[in-house]
C-alpha cells in the first residue's frame, strides 16, 4: 500500500465523468428548446409590428398590403429577403380588405430548420389565429 498519497482512483474518476456526460445529454437538448422558443419570440414581436403597420396602411388604403416594402412604418426594420436575416425572413399574402397572412419562416444561416415556421391570419371579422411549426413556437393568444 501507498501511505501518504492521496488522489483519486480511476473508477472514482469515471464515474465523474459518467455523471457528468448524463447531465450533459439531459440539458443541452433544454437548452436548444429553450434558446429557440427565445428566438421565437422575436418573430412574434415582428409579426406584432407588421399587424401595427398593416392596421395603418389600412387607414390610409381602405385594404392591406401583400408587399413588407409598402408598409412604410418598418423600412429598415424587416426585410422580405431570406439571404439578409440573421433568424428569420417575413412574408405577406393573402391581403385584402377584410385581412392578411404574415409568416415567419427560420432562416438557415444561423442553425435553424428551415421548416419551423410561426404564422399569424389576421382577419377584421374573425380576429387573429397563430400556427406554428413546431407548435411550441406558437404564441398563447
Amino acid at each position: 500500500m501507498l501511505s501518504g498519497k492521496r488522489g483519486f482512483t480511476l473508477i472514482e474518476l469515471l464515474i465523474v465523468i459518467i455523471i457528468i456526460g448524463v447531465l450533459a445529454t439531459l440539458a443541452i437538448p433544454q437548452y436548444t428548446s429553450f434558446v429557440e422558443r427565445a428566438r421565437a419570440s422575436e418573430a412574434v414581436a415582428m409579426i406584432s409590428a407588421i399587424k401595427g403597420a398593416e392596421a395603418a396602411y389600412k387607414v390610409e388604403g381602405n385594404t392591406y398590403t401583400s408587399a413588407i416594402s409598402d408598409l412604410t412604418l418598418l423600412t429598415g426594420v424587416i426585410t422580405d429577403s431570406a439571404s439578409t436575416v440573421q433568424y428569420w425572413w417575413y412574408q405577406l399574402s393573402g391581403a385584402s380588405t377584410q385581412g392578411f397572412t404574415a409568416k415567419a419562416t427560420r432562416s438557415a444561416k444561423a442553425g435553424g430548420s428551415t421548416a419551423n415556421y410561426i404564422q399569424f391570419v389576421w382577419s377584421d371579422t374573425a380576429g387573429v389565429t397563430w400556427s406554428a411549426n413546431p407548435t411550441s413556437l406558437a404564441p398563447k393568444s
